[in-house]
């Protein structure tokens, strides 16, 4: 039943992530990668873990949160983006490059960092820790936005700004549809395989709930050659979320000793680090690329020895 399921919801996502890519190449036209990516696909990319977080801490079940809040963000500035520089070099033959101005993404996602460090030496998640991660990210939207306002944008016209919006719409609806029955499906066939709790949290869970979000990307790379760069922005901008606003939710809702939680916390921080050095210079070539895959699986056997 679980296997028929998966096998049903799957080509949900896919539509979900077809609909949110064609979405987004419109809009980026007249707002730009930082704007598109950065914030509007980010915000939807990073619902369902919205949904999974907001659920888990009114359950009372804060770990379940807290996996839930950061694990996307060692799957995908390790392997995701790995895969992701690996099938630009395939589809184009040349590394990937970030073709807009990527300081803002740059410059918040090492502050987010900083901030989670200085979390994890404070020891929990409270509701001391959660006014400043949401003044964090709320900060990087008002900059970006404000940077938008202030650059040159094209013209587009009225029925494609309707067609874009109405793609966005109906694929960010099949996502917080389809995508909290997916993750747990996997959870309970997880569960029926025996999988370890840390490898559900830091492995399985995290690839189905960011399953959507790396078919969006593939689907943007495939499409265009800039469109590996729109996925990077995305994926920034979707994880300053998780490591701000998600997190705070999880303090708002419940005060979590993150000694507990030490395993994940680790290792967000050491894949940000990664991310934040590999993406300084603006280029992914294949040799990153792959290194970063072969982290991803270097830190989920770590996390499960230790």
């Amino acid at each position: 039943m679980i296997d028929d399921n998966l096998l049903i919801i799957f080509p949900v996502l896919v539509l979900s992530a077809e609909l949110i890519s064609r979405g987004a190449e419109k809009i980026e036209k007249v707002m730009g990668q930082g704007m598109t990516g950065g914030i509007i696909m980010g915000l939807l990319t990073a619902l369902p873990e919205t949904v999974f977080v907001i659920t888990a801490s009114l359950r009372n079940e804060p770990y379940i949160a807290l996996g839930s809040a950061i694990g996307g963000n060692v799957l995908l500035f390790t392997f995701g983006i790995g895969l992701l520089g690996v099938y630009n070099f395939i589809r184009w033959r040349k590394s990937l490059t970030i073709a807009e101005d990527y300081t803002v993404e740059h410059k918040f996602l090492i502050a987010s960092t900083v901030a989670l460090l200085f979390v994890l030496m404070y020891g929990s998640l409270n509701i001391y820790t959660s006014i400043p991660l949401i003044a964090l990210y709320a900060y990087y939207a008002y900059y970006r936005v404000r940077k938008f306002v202030t650059e040159d944008k094209e013209e587009i016209e009225g029925k494609d700004i309707v067609k874009a919006s109405l793609y966005l719409v109906v694929g960010a609806f099949l996502l917080i549809l389809f995508s909290e029955p997916f993750v747990n499906d996997v959870a309970r066939l997880s569960a029926y395989l025996h999988i370890p709790s840390i490898w559900l949290a830091l492995v399985l869970t995290p690839l189905a709930g960011e399953l959507e979000e790396t078919i969006t990307a593939i689907r943007l790379t495939y499409t265009s050659e800039k469109g590996g760069s729109l996925a990077i922005f995305d994926f920034v901008g979707s994880k300053i979320e998780n490591a701000t606003v998600l997190l705070a939710i999880v303090g708002i809702f419940n005060d979590v000793n993150l000694q507990l939680g030490m395993n994940e916390v680790v290792a967000t921080l050491i894949a940000n680090t990664f991310a934040i050095f590999i993406l300084m210079d603006k280029n992914l070539g294949l040799k990153e690329s792959i290194m970063l895959m072969i982290v991803y699986f270097l830190v989920a056997y770590l996390t499960l020895v230790f």
